[in-house]
Order: structure tokens, then sequence, then C-alpha cells
């Protein structure tokens, strides 16, 4: 029975310590033979130190009252270290007195390594790890985690992981969590969303997470890596706001008469760039009540269909608010490749220069304003008669 134990070894021992049974294992594991060890005292295995400190009897006192479990380093019969998770259990005779042991020794030598190796790894990220069990609770922390959150670990082990989620996003939270778990695998949280975590003190601070799943002998855990993005965000926000500002002095809409407006378009026009320059006219058309717009595309380098079309809607969208739109800065070559391309730019009025642009604005302007007296006078006659 003892022989038929093959993950640990099984060592009977007598009132003293000293071997009375010795199983196979217990010979594949440390290398002695059962002649060499029964009758003698166990703790040959233990290291020298362990040996002049007493530890063998210390554990044999320990485990009279009932079962016992230790962990410590044993010694091969090659001299060769191991670490061994150790249980023992006394045996009773008639009169209740201890009349033995049964010692159990399991090798974790290199489960040990492995999660010593696990620890150090989880210890050294840079970014805050937590892995969470299938309850959602906190299972282990490093210290990122203490560092970034403002919690120590004994705080966090055992909470469910939302305590470090702002309490607006919890629901939102569990929902996203429940997801991960119905399907686990590699993956960022939350993807296309801004994400926050909270600190001990109540502040909140933008973070990406990634998680994974993580297969262990208790069951599928979650690996949770955590980074603060506060300063990756603010810097995004200043770049944004610096193209923003680029785009406005690239596209600045510039009123040159009263009621005229001119655009000049310097350089590309992409789609973000025409939006912003589509925008930029129509609220300027609506604070100055413009009735002419001015396109100068001298500045632009190439016309392509894209381009047309962008310079196209620009101009309808003014036209629904009742300005008039002038193309100025048509060079010959524009010319031939617009031609070339087939692009229709619809009734839109153009002129070679910015100066014969805004004559003709100020033409536009003229007859505008004697159709307004021609219509104001036929409504006078009307009410009058």
């Amino acid at each position: 029975m003892l022989d038929a134990i093959t993950d640990q070894a099984v060592i009977k021992l007598g009132p003293d310590g000293e071997v009375v049974r010795w199983s196979g294992t217990a010979q594949a594991m440390t290398g002695y033979t059962q002649e060499e060890m029964v009758g003698r005292s166990v703790e040959v295995l233990h290291t020298p130190e362990d040996r002049e400190a007493g530890l063998a009897g210390q554990e044999l006192d320990a485990a009279e009252d009932g079962r016992r479990a230790f962990q410590g380093w044993r010694v091969r019969r090659s001299g060769e270290r191991f670490l061994a998770q150790v249980t023992l259990a006394p045996v009773y005779g008639e009169g209740g007195a201890v009349t033995g042991f049964v010692k159990t020794l399991k090798d974790v030598t290199e489960a040990a390594r492995a999660e010593s190796l696990f620890h150090g790894l989880l210890e050294s990220a840079p970014d805050a790890m937590l892995i969470v069990g299938q309850d959602a609770r906190i299972v282990l922390v490093n210290r990122r985690t203490e560092a970034l959150f403002g919690f120590e670990r004994d705080e966090l082990v055992g909470r469910e992981i939302e305590v470090l989620v702002p309490a607006r996003f919890r629901d939102r939270h569990v929902g996203h969590r429940s997801g991960f778990l119905a399907d686990p695998r590699l993956r960022p949280m939350g993807a296309g969303l801004e994400l926050y975590g909270m600190r001990r003190d109540g502040t909140e601070f933008p973070v990406e997470i990634s998680l994974s799943p993580l297969e262990t002998a208790e069951g599928r855990l979650v690996a949770a890596a955590i980074r603060d993005v506060t300063e990756r965000r603010e810097t995004e926000q200043r770049l944004q706001r610096q193209r923003d500002e680029i785009l406005e002095l690239s596209t600045p809409v510039i009123q040159v008469w009263d009621k005229v407006l001119a655009l000049p378009i310097i350089g590309t026009l992409d789609t973000l760039r025409a939006t912003r320059l589509t925008e930029g006219l129509l609220e300027k058309i609506a604070r100055t009540q413009a009735e002419v717009a001015i396109l100068d595309i001298s500045g632009v380098p190439t016309i392509d269909t894209q381009v047309a079309q962008h310079l196209l809607k620009t101009v309808q969208a003014a036209a629904l608010m009742g300005t008039v739109s002038i193309m100025s800065g048509v060079r010959p070559e524009t010319a031939q490749s617009m031609v070339h391309l087939g692009i229709d730019m619809g009734r839109l009025r153009s002129r070679n220069t910015l100066q014969d642009a805004l004559q003709l604005a100020l033409a536009v302007l003229a007859e505008r304003a004697g159709t307004a007296a021609t219509a104001a006078q036929a409504l006078r006659s009307g009410g009058s008669r």
C-alpha cells in the first residue's frame, strides 16, 4: 500500500522518531534504502543547521496532539537539498498513548521555484497586476498596485475588484467582467471606452486594462494588468488642441468687406480639415450675415476629385444659408486638371485672382441690393393701392 503511493514518500516512525517502515517512494526521493534507514532517526534527512537546532524533535512534539503540516529543506543521500512539504500524524495505542507517527514528504522544489519566479515577475512588473478569482474577489496584488491605488495588500485581498472602480462605473464594470468570464481570452478590457480607476482617497484617474485567463490548480483565475495613462491622455489632448489651433490658423475666415468673407485655403485639403473649414465658414456667415464667400484655392497644390467634392460640399452648405460662393486663384493647370478629371463644380462662379473675385463679390452685393430695393418698392406700391 505504501509503495503504491508515488507522489509522496510515506514513512512510519517510532515514538522517538526512529524509522520503522520505509516506502519505495521514500527511497526514490531521498536515495536512502530501507536497510540504511530502518532503525535510524529521521533527522538524518534534515539539514545540519536544523539537526543542530533539534527541529526533528520539535516537529514530533508538535504532532503529538494531532496532525501537523510543515514545510522546510531536507537533504538527499547525495547531499542535494530539496524543499519538502511535510505532514506528521500521530499513531495512538490502546491506552491513548502515542506509539509512533506517520510522516509524508512531498518534493515541492520545482513548484516553489516556479511560484517564486511567478511572484518575482509579478512584483517587478511596471504595471499594477492583480489576480482575481471567479467570484470577482482579489486573490493577489503586486507592489505597483499598492503604489498606484494607495491600498495595502491586506486591504485588497478578498475584496471585490469593484473597490478600485469609481462608483458611477461599477454597474457597467460588472457587465464587462461577466462578459470576460463568459469568454475568457487575452484582450483589452472595454476596448474603445475611456476607463477609470479609483484610488483609496477617492480620486479618479484614466487607465488601460488588459485581461488574460490564468489556469491554476485552484481553477481559472483572471490576471489584470492596469496602467495609469493620465500623462498619455493629457499629451493626446494637448496635441489635439494644437492640431485644432493649427487647423484654425491654416483655414482663417477673413471679413474683407461688409457682408463679404474670404477663405484662403493653403495646403492639402483632407476630410478633417475640410470639415473644420466648412464649420468655420458657416459660423462666420451666421455671425456676420455675409452674403458672399470667396474661396481662394491659389495655395492648394493639386485639385483631385476628393478635394473638389470637399469644396462643393462647402459651397452647398453656404448656399443653404443664402450665401453666394466665388472661387478664386484658379490657375491654368488647375483648370486643366479639373476638366481632365471631369469635375463639375456646378454653378460655382470662379475668377483668376482674389482681386477679380472681390470685384465680382461687390457686383453680386449691388445686384442683390438692387433686387431687394425693387422688391421693397413693389411691396409699397401694392400696399398703397
